[in-house]
């Protein structure tokens, strides 16, 4: 009997580091993700180092593809303007997915204990993303059937959804956050040594 108690408690120390690898790993895929989305909007291909473009240029051929597949299921049709901010907005629900699996079972202190300051520190981290994916977007003539405010729509109810605490549970989604911030930065930083160092 002894050896069914072993086999329980092996499998349930399995399934658990099986479920944290899970999450660790789509929170991190979504992370490096979204730092992606957000450098190729932010910056045009003559501002990038070789390196940085053999980058974003398969990631800009390939999203509106998949976006235009997944349209065509529901017999819409996309319009490229939409797909940065419908890429960040999967990369954030995958990301509070990820933060419930980690933090499932689990109390993490979380960083900030008010919810005044957690909103806040959203709000704050959610402006730079907004504006980088908003703010260099212009819309082709012939999109007037769907409204201009359709991509803000979609990033703000993404982060309404990935914020609620039925989708992110307990975890700290601000912290990841960040992490794109900082994956961001540490992008732009490399293209620019690059660039600099191809000038010299």
């Amino acid at each position: 009997m002894s050896w069914l108690v072993q086999l329980s408690v092996g499998w349930t120390v399995t399934s658990a580091m099986l479920k944290k690898g899970c999450g660790l790993i789509l929170v991190w895929a979504a992370t490096v993700g979204a730092s992606i989305a957000l450098f190729a909007n932010l910056l045009a291909p003559p501002d990038m180092a070789d390196w940085a473009w053999g980058l974003v240029a398969p990631w800009q051929e390939r999203t509106p593809e998949f976006w235009d597949w997944f349209a065509v299921r529901f017999g819409l049709t996309l319009p490229n303007w939409l797909v940065p901010p419908l890429n960040f907005a999967s990369f954030l629900l995958l990301t509070a997915i990820g933060v419930r699996i980690l933090e499932h079972g689990r109390q993490e202190r979380v960083v900030l204990n008010y919810p005044f300051l957690q909103l806040f520190a959203g709000m704050l981290v959610m402006i730079p993303i907004a504006y980088i994916l908003l703010a260099g977007q212009s819309r082709p003539s012939g999109a007037e059937d769907i409204p201009s405010t359709t991509p803000l729509v979609i990033l703000l109810a993404a982060a309404a959804v990935s914020f609620s605490p039925a989708m992110a549970g307990r975890g700290n989604l601000i912290k990841r956050l960040w992490f794109m911030l900082a994956g961001l930065g540490v992008l732009i930083a490399f293209n620019e040594l690059s660039k600099l160092a191809s000038d010299t």
